[in-house]
């Protein structure tokens, strides 16, 4: 008579290779969600500097084409930033945001339109530092351009 097993169900062997391939996919997701995270902080504080700059062209914007602010050359000065009540006169505004500092500056060019208008360029920058895990302390810029124009 011939003996027939019974036995069913899985080797050590398989359970093992099985939990191998389980451990190698959480280790992909919890990289994953790392990364999204990281990536999600980016994001954040690139949107809070757009809102800074977008603030700062609003109240260049809204001033006489002829205004200190705005005469060709970088801003603020020495003697603009006293003006402006951040608490420093380091040449630039500071602005403050949850755990980071944004620092806003700006740069005014003139510029001959082609209907002989005077217009002037305006490069609004803002700049942040931001911690990466793997590159250390960066510090990340966003430039915003407008263009004034003597008639408005």
């Amino acid at each position: 008579m011939k003996k027939t097993s019974t036995n069913s169900g899985f080797t050590i062997i398989e359970l093992m290779v099985a939990m191998a391939v389980m451990a190698f996919g959480m280790l992909g997701f919890f990289f994953m969600q790392g990364r999204a995270a990281q990536g999600r902080l980016a994001g954040r504080e690139m949107n809070r500097a757009t809102v800074v700059a977008q603030n700062r062209c609003e109240i260049l914007r809204a001033l006489d084409y002829n205004n200190a602010l705005l005469t060709v050359g970088s801003h603020p000065t020495a003697a603009e930033d006293e003006d402006i009540d951040d608490g420093k006169v380091d040449n630039q505004i500071s602005t403050k945001y949850g755990n980071f500092t944004y620092n806003t500056t700006w740069t005014v060019s003139q510029t001959a339109a082609h209907d002989h208008s005077n217009m002037k360029t305006i490069i609004v920058n803002t700049t942040w530092q931001l911690k990466d895990n793997q590159k250390g302390m960066q510090t990340k810029s966003l430039n915003l351009t407008l263009l004034k124009s003597e008639e408005e």
